[in-house]
């Protein structure tokens, strides 16, 4: 039971990105900064799952429909990327800023860690 742990994870991050990228209501980005995270998210998890998750026959077509399915979210961010504001809260610009810049260093050096 505990080695399907890291496979919902990685279900759970990829398929909320999608739901981020295609909807405008639920659970949607409200701005470009919030969307760009959430995809190196997304994309940083399912790439560490590749390593994390034992790809065995039974599963191997669960990877090929959440990298199908990544990929049909980033055709959504891309959709959606001029229609959002660069951020939805210019005064609190420094703190996000700050906060995507420290998450993309913990999703990259996630990534580094699980493949070196």
């Amino acid at each position: 039971m505990i080695a399907w742990i890291p496979l919902i994870v990685v279900v759970a991050f990829v398929g909320g990105f999608a739901v981020s990228a295609w909807s405008p209501r639920f659970g949607a980005a409200r701005d470009r900064l919030a969307l760009a995270t959430d995809g190196l998210a997304a994309a940083g998890i399912l790439f560490a799952g590749r390593v994390l998750v034992d790809w065995s026959t039974a599963t191997v077509f669960a990877w090929y429909a959440l990298v199908l399915l990544l990929a049909a979210a980033v055709v959504g961010a891309v959709l959606r990327w001029r229609s959002l504001p660069p951020l939805k809260d210019p005064a609190k610009r420094i703190r996000r800023t700050v906060g995507a810049s420290f998450g993309a260093a913990v999703i990259l050096g996630l990534v580094a860690v699980t493949t070196l």
